[in-house]
Order: structure tokens, then sequence, then C-alpha cells
């Protein structure tokens, strides 16, 4: 019977220790090399956020939007030499007989739980005033606020795109 060398406990850590820093250097490495998706142009970002808004007044019911105009404002991003963003907001005047509680408990089908989205809806200072909160699986945040202030039924949406490259 042959004998097998057997290594001390103190090589034995060593070679692991040793295995353990090169396989963590590889990675390193590879995260050096491998490029990193190319963000979007500004625009894009936009027509992103435009899309989910859509998808949004879409969901309220036909004829019940009086008015809507829309604001987009770019600014920097908060992270240096990561290009800009923009801050979006579309305002829809709505008729005041709508059901605003009925819409916003209906968005969770136009964006389901199960496709990644989150739907947080709160009553602010009555029940027909309302903030909803829908954030996506890749982060999206889409605040909106659904009021009846002065007499006026209005349903605000704003959401900050990603950082974009330049054109």
């Amino acid at each position: 019977m042959r004998k097998r060398s057997r290594l001390s406990p103190g090589k034995q850590s060593l070679l692991m220790v040793i295995g353990c820093g090169g396989l963590l250097a590889v990675v390193w490495l590879a995260t050096l090399v491998v490029p990193s998706p190319p963000r979007p142009l500004l625009e894009e970002a936009v027509a992103k956020i435009e899309g989910h808004f859509d998808r949004i007044e879409e969901s309220i019911a036909a004829g019940s939007i009086i008015e809507r105009s829309e604001e987009v404002a770019e600014q920097a991003c908060p992270i240096e030499e990561r290009g800009a963003q923009a801050r979006v907001q579309r305002v829809l005047d709505v008729d005041p007989d709508l059901d605003r509680v009925a819409w916003a408990a209906a968005l969770g089908g136009t964006f389901p739980e199960a496709d990644g989205w989150v739907v947080r809806v709160r009553t602010l200072d009555s029940r027909a005033n309302l903030g909803i909160r829908i954030v996506g699986r890749d982060l999206t945040i889409i605040n909106i606020t659904a009021t009846d202030a002065s007499g006026e039924a209005r349903i605000t949406l704003r959401s900050t795109s990603e950082c974009s490259r330049s054109a």
C-alpha cells in the first residue's frame, strides 16, 4: 500500500487563500474587460417614460380626459460625466365624476406584479385624493398624484429618466 502525502493544515489554508485570491483576480479582470451596455440616448429614455405614461393614460375611462399637457426638462445626471437625464411630467385634467379610487385600484391590472411592477396607493388628505407610486423591475419610478384641488380633478404623472448619453 502506498502512502499518500498529506499537506499540513497550514499549507492547506495557504493553498485555499491563494486559490480564492486567484479566482477574485480573474473575476475582477473580467469586469474590466467586458464592456458595460451603452446607456440609451436621452430621447430613448424619455420615450420609455412616455410609453409608461401612455399606458396609465389608456387605463382612464374613455372620454374622461378633458385636457392634457406634458413637460420635459433636461437636467444633469447626478453622477459626474454620465450625461443627462430628463424630468417628465404629464398633467391630465379629468372629469370630476371619474372615480379616481376605482381607477387607482385597477392600476394593478395595467402594471401586474407578475411582470415585476409594484403599485402602491395611499390617500393624501381625503379618500379621493391619492398618491400612487409605480416601480418597475428596471427601477423606473412613476409618481402619480390624483387630486380634486380647487374643484378641478387632476391626475399628475412624474418620473425621471435614467442617465443617458448624448447623440
